[in-house]
């Protein structure tokens, strides 16, 4: 694990706190420490084993609301739990790529990973570690708990498909990935997607940039459900059309193109196997709600810039 992946983490905007915890040894807090006592740490630490303990298997990673803030959880390897904590000033798509790079850097050596993030972790002073002081009042054990059952019932084995865990909201100071600024009201779930298409009036789509954008949206959607999960969804969700089984998904969520007779990815590709693609996402995307309720409305506003959404989406007339 290199000291630079777990301070350019640390240090990034809006990253208010971590921790590690194995279920054995007592979990690690980087960053909460300073102002939540030895009760609460425990109360954090054995609602959200809890909550973990029953989610449903393929699920990698969610995402709560804690005191106004997001809470996101990874399962990692060896029933190690990653706990990161953020605030409004979180910029996901830097986010998204500063996890990733943590993720592996803790799974090169699982055994130790917590020692080892200990050690890099204690020279690393945190902008943000006072910020329980200011969200925290009155009875704070009570918001643990309350905010903790919440999740459990959630991510109840009994009915996996009623998750509706709390997204990341990302206040004006974030940056979502089409570059528009979010705002501060929490944005209403746009129209469901029809099954109407209509001509692109843009420059035509060639199987390349197609694929790229499709494994764009893949690996976004990753981080919500986990990687398997996001495979299974992608392969029941496909229209019964020849030309869209030339899609193959691999396990780890990624979309390649195998046809012996196809010109090459430079191609583009009709407005017919456009529509075709298009109706695949719908599809998709309304599988993802299902888990996710407001998940066409993060497609809308994080996932995709304009051309990616010109390119998946089905246009209004």
């Amino acid at each position: 694990m290199k000291r630079e992946v777990v301070r350019d983490f640390l240090n990034l905007p809006g990253i208010a706190g971590v921790a590690l915890m194995d279920g054995r040894s007592r979990p690690y807090f980087c960053g909460v420490d300073q102002t939540l006592n030895f009760q609460q740490k425990e109360a954090l630490a054995q609602g959200i084993r809890q909550v973990v303990e029953t989610t449903p298997d393929g699920f990698e990673s969610f995402v709560f609301q804690f005191t106004g803030h997001q809470v996101f959880i990874y399962k990692l390897e060896h029933g190690i739990i990653l706990l990161v904590l953020a605030r409004s000033q979180l910029v996901y798509a830097d986010y998204l790529e500063a996890i990733v790079n943590l993720k592996a850097a803790l799974q090169e050596d699982i055994t130790t990973a917590i020692a080892t993030f200990r050690l890099l972790a204690s020279d690393v002073t945190m902008s943000g570690h006072n910020y329980w002081k200011q969200r925290i009042d009155g009875n704070p054990t009570s918001t643990l708990d309350s905010s903790l059952t919440t999740g459990a019932r959630s991510f109840s084995r009994d009915s996996p498909t009623a998750i509706n865990p709390s997204l990341p909201d990302l206040e004006p100071t974030a940056t979502p990935l089409n570059g528009k600024q979010s705002s501060s009201t929490p944005p209403q779930a746009p129209p469901p997607l029809g099954l109407e298409s209509h001509a692109p009036s843009y420059a035509p789509v060639d199987l390349k940039e197609l694929l790229t954008t499709l494994n764009h949206l893949s690996q976004f959607t990753t981080q919500y459900l986990g990687t398997a999960v996001i495979t299974n969804y992608w392969k029941s969700s496909r229209p019964d059309l020849d030309w869209l089984h030339n899609f193959q998904v691999d396990r780890s969520a990624q979309l390649t193109f195998s046809n012996p007779l196809a010109q090459g990815t430079n191609q583009p590709i009709t407005t017919e196997q456009q529509q075709w693609i298009q109706q695949w996402v719908v599809a998709f995307i309304k599988r993802c709600s299902q888990v996710i309720r407001d998940f066409p409305t993060i497609v809308e506003q994080r996932a995709l810039n304009d051309r990616q959404k010109q390119i998946l989406l089905q246009q209004s007339p």
